[in-house]
């Protein structure tokens, strides 16, 4: 999640202050699903009892797409123009602190399955004035329940998730975040002066904290030119590998040379196209895209890479990649049949 604080207030919640939330509210802004106002309110009860409005809060934040609880914010009123509620003016703090160790482990003991990604500030102007700013991650653990009751962020509001949206947490379907990369290791000529050589570096992460993925398959394509693992394969211009397992925080890298000749480059004008595509068990199929100029080459020092790489685009989807190639299911089918397809 983007850091909402900086977003709203432009400045992260650690450069947060008390007199930053009353400039804020010295204009009138609104809530959204990903932003909660809340004013402490003497009507609503006790601190304790205040306070389960802030949680039920959090909770609808961690069953939607996370975002932000500003509590002591001013009362809310009601625009009779649009009909939704504004909030300008003084602030409606709160008069007791607690110390933010306090507030994660309140919020945390009162939610279940435990919650994580939440962060807190507490901005103080005298001991009985005190501002709550909340930061909450959308949850790989949802749904959440707070008060034997699941809550979620709808129009602007939290309220008790409806039976459709529960079922469709449960039965949600999460794919592990794979990228990959190309780094060009070395390039220069080979003993034979007809020929050069580009050792390339292929690196692929996993990102999903919660997710291993498997059997992954990863395929290089170089246009023109050929592996040097692959020689001799009736397919010369593909490398395929298959890594098996990758582990969150573990990092697969390996090398291979590509072997390009002075006539094909002479017929590229020196330009070589790699692709790396990639994809697992779980995760869908992501494609880095890359443009070499060996024109650029430094054959002084051949660490000196990065010049060549004159164009990137790095882990795009497919749906993307075929988005951008301005490739449709008509002119798939059209290619492949060598017709229109009926309707």
């Amino acid at each position: 999640m983007a850091d909402l604080s900086l977003s709203i207030f432009g400045k992260s919640l650690t450069d947060l202050s008390y007199a930053d939330v009353t400039n804020f509210f010295t204009t009138d802004h609104g809530e959204s699903n990903t932003v909660e106002f809340k004013a402490y309110s003497p009507q609503f009860g006790n601190f304790n009892q205040n306070i389960k409005g802030i949680i039920r809060a959090i909770c609808g934040l961690l069953n939607s797409d996370g975002g932000i609880v500003v509590w002591g914010a001013p009362l809310g009123t009601v625009d009779q123009a649009t009909n939704e509620k504004k909030f300008i003016g003084a602030l409606a703090p709160v008069p007791d602190y607690k110390e933010k160790d306090w507030m994660i482990n309140k919020i945390s003991d009162s939610i279940t399955p435990l919650p994580t990604g939440i962060k807190v500030s507490v901005l103080q102007n005298s001991p009985a004035e005190n501002i709550y700013i909340i930061e909450v991650q959308s949850s790989p653990y949802k749904p959440h329940q707070f008060d034997n009751t699941y809550f979620v962020r709808l129009d602007g509001q939290t309220k008790p998730a409806p039976h459709y949206f529960i079922e469709a947490l449960f039965r949600r379907i999460t794919y592990p975040n794979i990228e990959g990369y190309l780094k060009i290791e070395k390039a220069g000529l080979i003993q034979n002066p007809s020929r050069y050589y580009l050792t390339v570096r292929i690196f692929l992460f996993n990102f999903s904290q919660l997710q291993n993925e498997e059997n992954i398959k990863i395929r290089l394509l170089t246009v023109p030119g050929v592996f040097q693992s692959r020689m001799g394969n009736q397919d010369p211009y593909n490398h395929v590998q298959d890594i098996g397992m990758l582990h969150f925080g573990l990092v697969h890298n390996h090398t291979d040379t590509i072997i390009l000749t002075t006539q094909e480059l002479a017929q590229s004008n020196n330009i070589v196209r790699i692709s790396l595509t990639y994809t697992g068990k779980h995760s869908p199929a992501k494609a880095s895209d890359y443009t070499i100029n060996l024109g650029n080459i430094d054959l002084g020092n051949p660490a000196n890479t990065l010049p060549m790489i004159v164009e990137m685009k790095e882990n795009k989807l497919f749906a993307e990649r075929q988005e951008q190639l301005g490739t449709t299911r008509e002119s798939t089918l059209q290619s492949a049949l060598g017709r229109a397809p009926s309707n």
